[in-house]
């Protein structure tokens, strides 16, 4: 599955933005770090990594290189109940395309590309080949609503 990534912004630091929340960097928001699993682990180790690190998606990784492939979220995993979870590699369970975000980029980029229908999940890094920061999910951006 192809990625994608947003454009980049100008730099902004939490605060300086006017009193704009959507204005709040990217960085300061995403989740650091990335579970990863790589291409041709089973569902079963999936489950545990999900449930090890109490995340609601992996990202699938070539076994090679260590390309992005895509993610497998929980949802995602529900067609798959029916199946032997040792039986299937994480590459056949891919529910989501990898679409990234710059770090500097604003909240509102991030608010944009999480309302798409097949988006649940952003890898933050400057670029396709370069070393992920984080992850951006909507849980990310609820700690910036007003309430």
């Amino acid at each position: 599955m192809p990625s994608t990534t947003l454009h980049k912004h100008g730099v902004q630091r939490y605060g300086e933005h006017g009193g704009d929340h959507l204005e709040t960097p990217v960085r300061d928001l995403m989740t650091p770090g990335v579970v990863t699993i790589a291409e041709d682990a089973s569902l079963s180790q999936v489950f545990r990594a999900m449930r090890a690190h109490d995340v609601h998606a992996v990202l699938v990784v070539g076994s090679r290189r260590g390309v992005p492939l895509g993610w497998i979220t929980a949802r995602g995993l529900l067609a798959w109940m029916e199946h032997d979870p040792g039986l299937v590699h994480a590459r056949d369970a891919v529910t989501e395309r990898v679409r990234t975000i710059e770090p500097g980029s604003p909240a509102r980029d991030a608010v944009v590309a999480l309302s798409s229908v097949d988006t649940t999940h952003l890898l933050v890094s400057h670029g396709d080949d370069r070393m992920p920061e984080g992850v951006v999910s909507a849980v990310n951006l609820v700690a910036l609503g007003r309430g």
